[in-house]
């Protein structure tokens, strides 16, 4: 893709984003990952909004499979995207569904320098874990399959709908998080924290890796919201999701 292609993609994604419309953009033509980043982050620099921390989706095997991807893909999440205490939020168009994640904030720079990225190096660089419900979609009116479309079209971030945060918890218990997940107080699925990576640390760590390859790393108070760790649901207007994480707690939203 040219770079001049590469812009007009960009800015496209970013004006579908603000306005919540969709295009029919040809993702599909994208040559490389680098290359979809880079779209990617040009579409973020086009919205324009303070970046809140990094959402990453792919993390267990299920979201892999429903969005054709062979690993882990991550994007920025912009202030608007970010959510605390939600009670309603209205679907965009061409919202896929809902994932049950954990979202974890930054107590400081990670990885410092020469430091390892290891599952402990992570907990001592994590101020607080709490429950999250993503919201994952598309820009694009065409479902294309595979990481580099989904990479650009900012990583099918729509937002992160944030519970209360948790301290104090054990870096052990986080690997066993039962979660279930309700639709009008009826179970409809649940899932088990262990389906992210393992361990939802090593997502961060995951994430921690892959900026570091580019000469990043994540910052103090970032937010870091690890993917599903349940199958991705469906969900439409009019319904009440609620998530319990157990020791994590709950989080609710009224969607319309």
């Amino acid at each position: 893709m040219y770079f001049e292609l590469k812009d007009t993609t960009a800015d496209i994604l970013a004006n579908c984003r603000r306005r919540e419309e969709l295009c029919d953009l040809p993702l599909d033509l994208i040559a490389s990952e680098r290359e979809a980043y880079e779209i990617q982050a040009t579409a973020q620099d086009t919205l324009g909004f303070e970046r809140k921390g990094y959402a990453i989706v792919g993390t267990s095997e299920a979201s892999r499979h429903m969005f054709g991807l062979n690993g882990p893909i991550y994007s920025e999440i912009p202030a608007f995207a970010l959510q605390r205490k939600a009670e309603n939020f209205r679907l965009p168009p061409g919202t896929i569904g809902a994932q049950c994640e954990l979202v974890f904030t930054m107590l400081r720079s990670f990885p410092d320098e020469g430091e390892q990225i290891t599952p402990e190096s992570v907990a001592d660089a994590v101020m607080s874990c709490r429950p999250a419900i993503g919201i994952v979609g598309r820009r694009t009116r065409q479902a294309f399959a595979g990481a580099n479309a989904a990479i650009a079209d900012f990583g099918l971030h729509v937002a992160t709908l944030c519970g209360d945060h948790v301290g104090n918890i054990e870096v052990g218990d986080l690997a066993e998080i039962d979660v279930t997940a309700f639709l009008f107080q009826q179970t409809v699925l649940s899932g088990n924290s262990s389906s992210i990576m393992g361990n939802p640390l090593n997502a961060v760590a995951w994430l921690a890796a892959a900026l570091a390859a580019n000469g990043r790393q994540l910052e103090p108070s970032d937010v870091v919201a690890t993917g599903s760790c349940t199958t991705i649901l469906q969900v439409c207007a009019g319904q009440h999701l609620a998530a319990d994480f157990g020791p994590l707690g709950q989080v609710e939203c009224i969607f319309n």
